[in-house]
């Protein structure tokens, strides 16, 4: 990894480390447990994948106002689109859109609308979010290609205090990089086994002021709630019921991810509402089940409020969904051990676009079902060896509106051999596929016209794009090395992909243009073209002594066409190190500081950005009942564009230094 960083940003990381390394006292770090990889609890350590684990604590250390200012943090997943929320999409080794997953609390987010954020979801309500880097759709289906970003939010034991039946917190925020307020007040009660938590939180927001000395407009508001009941009952059961809605307003350029050239304006509403319910039944051995159903609603409506007004548009994806699983837990012989898993999911999409009030001329309405069966066996093969096989059937639909619909089947395999070579120690490889089902608009887009820009040709006989991943890695957990109680914990894995039936937008003829246009138009058709290779890797390095917490996190992906050698969409190189130093007396000093790597290799030039170094600081008082953060977010103020832009030719400075203060006090 190659980058070039500036002596005055070497030294203030190097005057922060030194600053921070007093021990005396251990830290445990990187002790989580996972679900996502493998669809069963495995600490995070042993769990024979590339995986992450971010809890709401860094969320609340960072002051984040949206969920990009932690999660690019994490090695492998990116935010581009800039510094506004609406804009930001999330990528996983480089990919974006329907090539990962994204799910809250188990339901399935599946709008991929290009310019648009496919996560309205506040940072308050967020309890966890776990990521699973490489081919997951053994285990999820379409989409898993990338890997698989799941969020978990609040539950009613998060803000009670050890043995209270009630309890919550009230929240006030200011950010000053964009002149904005925010308050968050949850509350939570549980008693004989019932919980409940309802949580509410406002943002307002104002121009961002971009470390290039000019400003983004940024004129919106934001409100979010939550509200969730439990029931516990039996051997660790559990019934789940929970409502989440974001809505949000904010006035900004037709593109949210797009600089102060964009001269046609618009007021962006987005409005998600999600119900969830879920239940989970543990008894014995042979009784592990967990039953989903979810329903959640997206809408996008714009208007304009340009000096000739364009016709407004309106989004809508709906999705209903649900998944049923169970686990057995057997011997075979004195050294075989199994979990099996298995079950069924499936879930349907429906679209909906208007432009003008009239149906989209481009993209039509429609449907998108998935049904799908999974079976996975972990076979513990005495205490050394974990052998994980996983098959996934699965049969899908597409069905647009006056469109002959397409119907066809895929099975996934996936399999991993992890060794423990000691209790410090471990190895693990995995092979799995990926696949990705062609979208709406890349499918049946439909417009022929010379009175437009450009014309489109529907292609239904498109194939799922699909990977082969090929993954090597291991971990280490040691602890008394330099001091006595110290402890050092190391996640680390190399992958390769090979991607085929790769989908992209070709042209296929031209047209002579009609009044109001001029000129020749081309005729676009989305077609299976060309072949990829992908390879890299990720390394999570976690230290603690005594009060201080180290962390280290780096990334690198390459990505080429395999017929011509281009350069294709890949991240740039990412160096993040995080310190956390507990000063005593609830006292606590926080920083991060990204170090990314120039990306000159990409073949759309224009794609290509400048590498850069942000740091970050803070410091807390905590006191249990009332807690003070006081923060300042790009402390030097640096001039940076993201690689990631929802458009080759946008070029959007993210948010310059910002002072940044939180107050919490808790009841």
């Amino acid at each position: 990894m190659t980058m070039r960083i500036s002596g005055r940003s070497l030294l203030l990381a190097g005057l922060s480390l030194v600053a921070l390394s007093l021990p005396t006292q251990a830290q445990d770090m990187l002790d989580e447990i996972i679900v996502t990889a493998t669809r069963t609890p495995v600490p995070l350590l042993d769990v024979p994948a590339s995986a992450s684990v971010v809890t709401a604590a860094q969320f609340q250390d960072a002051q984040a106002n949206d969920l990009a200012t932690v999660l690019r943090r994490v090695p492998g997943l990116n935010f581009g689109g800039g510094p506004r929320p609406a804009g930001q999409i999330p990528a996983i080794r480089g990919q974006s859109g329907t090539r990962i997953i994204l799910s809250v609390d188990g339901a399935r987010r599946n709008y991929a609308g290009g310019v648009y954020s496919p996560l309205a979801l506040d940072p308050d309500m967020i309890q966890r979010v776990e990521l699973v880097r490489g081919a997951a759709s053994a285990s999820y289906g379409s989409g898993g290609m990338g890997g698989v970003l799941a969020f978990t939010t609040l539950d009613p034991e998060d803000v009670l205090k050890e043995g209270a039946t009630t309890g919550g917190r009230i929240k006030l925020g200011y950010r000053d990089g964009n002149d904005s307020l925010s308050g968050n007040l949850t509350a939570g009660a549980k008693a004989d086994g019932a919980g409940i938590i309802a949580s509410g939180t406002y943002r307002n927001y104002n121009d961002i002021e971009t470390g290039e000395g000019g400003t983004l407009l940024n004129d919106g508001r934001l409100y979010a709630g939550l509200l969730k009941g439990t029931y516990d009952f039996g051997q660790d059961s559990r019934v789940e019921l929970s409502y989440k809605r974001q809505d949000d307003h904010l006035l900004g350029p037709n593109n949210p991810s797009g600089n102060n050239s964009f001269q046609l304006r618009q007021l962006l509403k987005r409005d998600q509402e999600e119900a969830v319910a879920s239940l989970v039944l543990r008894q014995g051995d042979w009784l592990d089940a967990t039953a989903t159903a979810y329903y959640n609603d997206l809408r996008i409506d714009t208007e304009s409020r340009a000096a000739t007004p364009v016709s407004p548009t309106a989004i809508r994806v709906e999705t209903l969904g649900g998944s049923l699983q169970n686990s057995n837990h057997f011997d075979t012989g004195s050294l075989l051990s199994h979990r099996l898993t298995y079950g069924v999911d499936g879930y349907e999409d429906r679209y909906r676009d208007r432009t003008g009030g009239q149906p989209n001329a481009v993209n039509p309405d429609g449907k998108a079902g998935t049904v799908a069966a999974f079976v996975q066996d972990e076979l513990r093969i005495a205490e050394q060896w974990t052998l994980t096989g996983a098959l996934r059937y699965d049969s899908y639909t597409l069905s647009p509106k006056g469109q002959t619909k397409t119907d066809k089947d895929r099975l996934t395999p996936k399999v991993s051999l992890q060794w423990r070579i000691n209790p410090a120690f471990s190895l693990y490889g995995a092979y799995g596929k990926g696949y990705r089902l062609p979208g709406f608009g890349e499918a049946f887009s439909n417009l022929s016209t010379r009175q437009a820009l450009f014309n489109f040709r529907p292609n239904p006989a498109l194939r799922p794009e699909s990977s082969q991943d090929y993954e090597l890695g291991g971990s280490l957990n040691l602890t008394d090395l330099a001091f006595d109680g110290d402890v050092l914990r190391v996640k680390a894995s190399w992958f390769t992909e090979d991607v085929k039936d790769l989908i992209d937008r070709r042209t296929v003829g031209t047209y002579v243009r009609q009044t109001p246009f001029v000129g020749t138009g081309l005729i676009f058709q989305s077609q299976n073209v060309s072949r990829a290779e992908r390879e890299g890797a990720e390394v999570e390095i976690a230290y603690g002594v005594g009060p201080v917490d180290l962390g280290l996190a780096l990334s690198r992906l390459r990505a080429k066409d395999k017929a011509t050698g281009a350069g294709l969409f890949a991240p740039p190189d990412k160096a993040v190190l995080t310190l956390a130093y507990d000063l005593g007396q609830g006292w606590r000093a926080v920083s991060a500081t990204q170090f990314v790597d120039k990306q000159q290799r990409d073949a759309t030039v224009l794609r290509r950005r400048d590498g850069y170094v942000v740091q970050d600081l803070g410091i807390s008082w905590d006191q249990g009942w009332l807690r003070l953060d006081l923060g300042v977010s790009n402390l030097l103020d640096k001039a940076y564009v993201t690689y990631q832009q929802a458009q080759t030719d946008t070029f959007t400075y993210e948010e310059g230094r910002s002072v940044n203060a939180t107050a919490t006090l808790r009841f």
